[in-house]
Formats: structure tokens, C-alpha cells, sequence
């Protein structure tokens, strides 16, 4: 295989070579050398890219050895052991990102992307230029040199991760714990829903965070080493991602990583009860109030087909909120939430519509949804028809119809 550094001479002679030719038949020499020396640069990255993947694949499939001394430290501070040796693989940064998006498409099922990416927009997470699934892929793979895989419980590291490095050494606790209370506490044979998916998400991966800042703190104490903060490529990425998805992959890292934290301070011990009896509900990570479930509170009866039927949860009503007004205001009103359920179904034969209520804990939090909400509904809409109405003291309904019909049926029928 020729390498990279071989290679760009070679072709920067051949584009030299082209454009004197170029130049002996009477073309323009300096525009036809630009556009050769542009063709090389541009054949050296696909070049790179490629070694980068054989290289990969060369090592894809054989497993990484971890050192012994870690997964000692890892047992010994959460109090259990891993039941299978730790599984690492291989694989180049553009196989990374495949990956992750077959692993989300296979959690959520056939349409399960599609159909949130269209509820999500008629709720109002999701504006008409954000792609849901390319989000949660970019959120994951961009500047990442490693994945958890939750599905398998193994772990997938490119051809940037080097374990002589303190920062990847960091890295390694914190899916070396991912790996371990995945193996203990594996993910549900029954997708438990949106919400409840997000809660196992953020315990599991606040303790796995807890265990990398250790790791850091100790080195700064052992050398005085400090993780550099080189993230140019994810404080772009931030720019181009909706709030609803940076709000989701923050609930993990601030919320799961305090509630996880937390309960490690009392001791291990504290934090494996829990992880055996999780919360419900996303509220249960911030609040000590045992929400009521949702299951529990009749909502609208649809007869039409049904694509999705989901919960928003403390933190979706958090995300919607969060949208019209300060932060503060919007957690005290989505710490009211006290159930809610969401359907997409069929509204027409190439549409779809959308209802959504929630139950609050009291009528001021519902009073500040309906007045949001009709402002929403007060905005032009193109070709949609929304509304909300009142339907008790602390509850609500919101809609989102292609048929005028069908918003006149959801604004009527109780």
C-alpha cells in the first residue's frame, strides 16, 4: 500500500507533468496547475481516509487488550465485578458513524426515526431544516474517538485512541464502567419507552462520567495534568443542532452525571440499589417526587391508525418550555408535570396529525402551557391547523391536524 507521503509527490508530479503538457499545447498553464495540485490534495484525503479504514479494518474484530489494573479499579470502586471480559474493537471514524446510525435505527424499529423526526416537528422540538436522525449520529461521532455500543455492551475505538495518552486513559474508566453496569443492568428485552430510555441513558452514562473526572483529578494530583478543552469541532457542531437534541445529550451529562454522583458519595452500594430499581421518569433524576405514571390517566381515544404513541416526559415538557422563556422559569413549570402522552397517527392518506396532553400538578403550570401555546397556535401556519384547549383545572390538550376536520374533532371531543 503506498503510503500517504509517497503518494503526494507522485501525484503533484503527475499534475505538474499534466500541466506542462497543458502548457506546450497552448492552454493556460497556472489555472491548469491549480486545478491538478487541487485534484492531488484532493485524492491524498480519500487516500488517508482509506488507509485510516484498512487500517481499521485490520484490527476490526480482534479485541483490545485493557489493562488488568483498570478493570480492577473499575470493580473495586462500584462494588461488583464484569461478568465477560470487556470487549473493545477497532474501526476508522467514518465506520464509527455508520455504525451509531444502524445501532439508533435498530433501537427504535422500522419508521421509529421517521416517525419521531415528524411528531417531534409537529410539537414543536424539531424546526422544518433538522434532520432528527443526522443530529443524534453527529452528537455521537463527531470529535469522538470511541462509542458503547448498549445494545451488545461492547465498545468500538478509532484509529485516534491511544492509551498512552492520559486523556483516552480517562476515556477508558468511563466505558470500562459503561461495559459493567450494562453487563449487570442490561437494556430491556421491551423498549420501555422514550422517557424511561432516557432515564437508564443518563444514570448509566452519569457514572460512567463520574468515574472519568476521578480519573482526571487523580492525575492532577499524581502530575499535575488538566484535560485540554481542543473542542473547536463540537463547539461547531453545537451551532448547527436543534436545542432539542443538544437539551437531550445535556440532560445526560449535567442531570445523570449529578444524580449519579451523588449517590456514589454514599457509596457504591447506593448507587447499584438504584440502578436495580431506576427511576420511572425523567423527573425522578432531578426531583425526589415519585411522579405519577402516565399510564395511569386516561387520554384521548384515536381511531385512526396510530404511528407512534409516546411520553414527553419532565424532560421533553422541560425542552418545550425552555423554547419561550428563561431557563429557571421553564423548570419550575416542567417540575409540575405529573403525566402526558403523545399520539402521531394518520390524517388523511398522506398526512398525519398530531395530539399531545399533559397533566399538571397545578393549574398555574397548565395556565402558562395554554398561554404559550396559543401564541404558537395565533402564528401563520402553512397548511396545518393547531390548537390547545383546557380539558380540567390541570389539564390540557395541544393538536396538530392536516384536516381542518380533525382539528375540529380534537378542539370538541373530550
Amino acid at each position: 500500500m503506498i503510503s500517504g507521503k509517497t503518494l503526494l509527490p507522485i501525484l503533484m508530479g503527475a499534475a505538474l507533468g499534466a500541466a506542462g503538457w497543458m502548457s506546450r499545447e497552448g492552454g493556460d498553464s497556472t489555472s491548469g496547475l491549480e486545478r491538478q495540485l487541487e485534484i492531488a490534495e484532493e485524492q491524498l484525503v480519500l487516500l488517508e481516509q482509506e488507509n485510516a479504514s484498512l487500517r481499521a479494518m485490520a484490527n476490526g474484530g480482534s479485541k483490545i487488550e485493557v489493562p488488568a489494573e483498570m478493570i480492577a479499579k473499575v470493580e473495586k470502586d462500584y462494588g461488583v465485578n464484569f461478568l465477560g471480559s470487556p470487549v473493545f474493537h477497532r474501526t476508522s471514524s467514518e465506520e464509527l458513524a455508520l455504525r451509531i446510525e444502524a445501532a439508533l435505527e435498530s433501537k427504535f424499529g422500522p419508521q421509529g426515526i421517521e416517525d419521531r423526526q415528524e411528531a417531534y416537528r409537529w410539537i414543536g422540538w424539531l424546526g422544518e431544516v433538522d434532520v432528527l436522525l443526522e443530529q443524534l449520529v453527529a452528537v455521537r461521532s463527531v470529535g469522538a474517538n470511541a462509542w458503547f455500543d448498549e445494545s451488545t455492551s461492547e465498545v468500538w475505538l478509532t484509529e485516534r485512541f491511544d492509551l498512552k495518552n492520559i486523556t483516552d486513559q480517562a476515556t477508558m474508566m468511563r466505558l470500562l464502567v459503561r461495559i459493567l453496569l450494562s453487563q449487570h443492568f442490561p437494556v430491556p428485552d421491551e423498549y420501555p419507552g422514550d422517557d424511561a430510555a432516557r432515564v437508564r441513558e443518563a444514570l448509566h452514562g452519569g457514572a460512567a462520567s463520574g468515574a472519568e473526572t476521578r480519573y482526571y483529578a487523580t492525575s492532577a494530583l499524581g502530575m499535575g495534568f488538566l484535560p485540554k478543552n481542543d473542542s473547536s469541532a463540537t463547539t461547531r457542531l453545537m451551532l448547527t443542532l436543534s436545542d432539542f437534541v443538544k437539551g437531550l445529550s445535556f440532560f445526560s451529562a449535567t442531570a445523570g452525571k449529578q444524580f449519579a454522583d451523588t449517590l456514589y458519595a454514599r457509596g457504591p452500594e447506593h448507587l447499584m440499589q438504584v440502578m436495580r430499581n431506576p427511576p420511572a421518569h425523567t423527573l425522578g433524576l432531578v426531583s425526589l417526587h415519585k411522579a405519577e405514571s402516565s399510564g395511569n390517566e386516561a387520554f384521548a381515544e384515536i381511531s385512526d391508525e396510530i404511528y407512534l404513541e409516546e411520553s414527553a416526559g419532565y424532560l421533553g415538557l422541560l425542552l418545550w418550555f425552555s423554547q419561550f422563556g428563561d431557563v429557571e422559569k421553564a423548570e419550575q413549570l416542567a417540575q409540575a408535570w405529573r403525566g402526558d402522552r403523545y399520539v402521531l397517527f394518520a390524517d388523511g392518506e398522506a398526512s398525519s396529525a398530531l395530539v399531545w396532553e399533559i397533566r399538571f400538578q397545578h393549574a398555574d403550570a397548565a395556565n402558562a402551557f395554554l398561554e404559550i401555546a396559543n401564541q404558537v397556535c395565533a402564528k401563520p401556519q402553512d397548511a396545518r391547523h393547531l390548537g390547545v384547549r383546557r380539558l380540567s383545572a390541570t389539564k390540557v390538550r395541544f393538536y396538530n391536524a392536516a384536516s381542518p376536520l380533525t382539528a375540529e374533532r380534537l378542539a370538541t371531543e373530550d
